[in-house]
């Protein structure tokens, strides 16, 4: 009995030295090294946004044609004014022309001498061929002033005399293209010209030549090419007038 007892003693110390030692020998081992983390993978950079058209939407075709073409009437407007005859000085012997060239005009001096002419504005005129030299057109239309001290006046024939050429008799009444409900009227003194339109609107005019008229309306020059008979005037803006001559007139 006493044996038993001494057994189940021995099997106990036993028993507990084994756990003694396990729980020493997991204090005395080192700690199980840490898994190291999962490297993350770097952020998607963004993409960069395009940048915006700071100048605002393309413009819009119609709205620039509309814009050349109020150029191009401007620039024709202001052409006007230099078309024609001109004498150099004053002088009917000495004469000089200016005509156009689409968008460009053509000089001729008084002694043949060409060049184009760059429209400034709408009242200077610059020829290269002529070294640069700047014309500037007059209020009234009737004399360039250059820029090395010359001038052009406006030649005059005044009913058949001075200019070197007798001008047609434009007195009368005038039909815009040729309604005869509507009615217009020209006044002819030597070479000034005063005009009224089918709604009343005046102007003040002169020849430029011997079948050429240049015209004010409130600011804008229309020039008028008169055919051989002097029975029409064809003007610049694309309207005519005539007039109708009765048999024995």
């Amino acid at each position: 009995m006493c044996l038993v007892r001494f057994e189940r003693a021995a099997l106990c110390v036993l028993l507990s030295g084994v756990v003694f030692s396990a729980v020493g020998m997991a204090q005395l081992l080192p700690p199980p090294p840490q898994m190291p983390p999962v490297p993350q993978a770097p952020p998607m950079p963004s993409m960069p946004s395009m940048p915006s058209d700071s100048q605002g939407p393309p413009p819009d075709p119609s709205q620039q044609g509309q814009q050349q073409e109020q150029q191009r009437r401007s620039n024709q407007q202001g052409a006007v004014g230099f078309l024609g005859v001109w004498c150099a000085q004053g002088d009917p012997s000495k004469q000089a022309s200016i005509s156009s060239n689409g968008p460009m005009l053509n000089l001729t001096n008084e002694s043949g001498s060409t060049s184009i002419g760059n429209l400034q504005g709408n009242n200077q005129i610059v020829a290269p061929e002529w070294q640069f030299v700047t014309g500037t057109l007059s209020g009234d239309g009737r004399r360039i002033n250059w820029s090395n001290g010359t001038f052009w006046a406006r030649c005059y024939g005044g009913g058949g005399g001075g200019g070197g050429y007798r001008t047609p008799n434009l007195n009368g009444n005038w039909y815009p293209n040729g309604n005869r409900s509507l009615q217009c009227s020209i006044q002819q003194r030597r070479g000034n010209l005063t005009l009224q339109n089918e709604v009343g609107d005046r102007a003040t005019g002169s020849f430029n030549g011997k079948w050429s008229v240049t015209t004010n309306w409130q600011g804008n020059r229309i020039t008028g090419t008169i055919n051989r008979d002097g029975t029409r005037i064809d003007w610049s803006n694309g309207t005519y007038w005539v007039r109708y001559r009765l048999y024995g007139q």
